[in-house]
């Protein structure tokens, strides 16, 4: 059987354009919900959430522009052996890689944030944010680059000499293990957090720790790893607890410093959103490498792959192709709601 041709180009028509508008507008609204938030720049968590977003924006704009723009002309003359390595380059290598990457750095971020003390300089803050968030990009444009493009032939038939087991293995196989496994890892790792009602000793008298606590603050530290600072459904202590005025409010997923009116000692109470955050990083982490993995291993066997007639053929490239498209859909929408732990 014989897919109709005519109707197959209607259909990536309407699907590019589809996913072109939505991929834009859902990563718009994931990068403006990060902006939105008080110093969002101080913290590696939302920078590298906008940085994922800005890659996945990149992607509808250019290699999919690009694609449909060859569906809409007759004659696509237009696309030179350079603009089609450059546009295979980025949506088939270095996007993968650097949204894996990426889930490694957000994973990375959640284990040190629960375990290192606060910094308080906030140029260090600043540097500390932009370059992680960088580091997925640097490493793309160190390693993808030259391993896809350094060997393409441009005068003889646009062909490229190195190997796509090299190619998907680097850019797509090791960063989707590689996010798979330290989620995972992050899942089952968990380090010293302080339970509801515990005792904290101190110097001058005991503070029971409370996830409902809230009184006048006189110190409020702020944590722009939190994505929302203020206390929510907050309880004053009960009026025989006979604790210091400025407590302050301990939400799960915010960090707080106690201050003592009577001295400078000062305890931060670690919060417990570890386990969240790392079940919402590894249901990203299966579906990135669901989405994307398939048109990897069909490409890499397709010389290998008895198909039974045509449409088969066309039916399952064109699925895995949408496939690894809507991923720069749908895992924008799941890190809305991790942004917000």
């Amino acid at each position: 059987m014989e897919p109709d041709m005519a109707q197959l180009l209607i259909a990536d028509k309407a699907l590019i354009v589809i996913f072109i508008l939505l991929i834009c507008l859902i990563n718009g609204a994931l990068i403006i919900t990060q902006v939105k938030k008080p110093m969002f720049y101080q913290s590696v968590k939302l920078m590298m959430i906008i940085s994922l977003a800005i890659g996945d924006i990149i992607f509808a704009l250019f290699p999919l522009v690009v694609l449909a723009r060859g569906f809409f002309e007759a004659n696509p003359t237009f696309m030179t052996c350079r603009l089609s390595t450059n546009t295979t380059t980025y949506m088939s290598f270095l996007i993968h890689f650097v949204y894996g990457l990426g889930l490694v750095v957000l994973a990375a971020e959640v284990f040190l944030r629960n375990r290192i003390q606060s910094i308080h300089d906030n140029n260090y803050k600043i540097i500390s944010a932009v370059g992680a968030s960088s580091v997925p990009w640097i490493l793309g444009l160190i390693i993808i680059l030259p391993l896809c493009m350094s060997n393409v032939d441009y005068e003889n038939y646009c062909i490229n000499s190195q190997s796509l087991e090299s190619m998907f293995g680097v850019s797509v196989f090791l960063p989707v293990s590689l996010s798979i496994v330290i989620s995972i890892v992050l899942n089952c790792v968990h380090g010293p957090t302080l339970q509801q009602g515990q005792v904290i000793g101190t110097d001058l008298q005991p503070i029971i720790v409370s996830q409902q606590t809230v009184s006048q603050q006189e110190n409020f530290h702020y944590n722009p790893l939190n994505a929302n600072p203020y206390p929510q459904n907050a309880a004053p202590y009960p009026p025989h607890y006979p604790y210091p005025a400025n407590q302050q409010v301990m939400n799960q997923s915010s960090t707080v410093n106690i201050n003592l009116n009577q001295g400078a000692s000062t305890i931060q109470v670690i919060p417990m959103n570890q386990r969240a955050e790392g079940q919402r990083l590894l249901l990203i982490s299966i579906l990135f490498g669901l989405m994307v993995v398939p048109i990897a291993a069909i490409t890499l066997r397709a010389a290998d792959i008895f198909w039974v007639d045509s449409m088969t053929k066309t039916v399952v490239t064109q699925f895995v192709f949408w496939l690894m498209a809507a991923r720069s859909c749908l895992t924008p929408l799941i890190m809305i709601g991790y942004s917000n732990l």
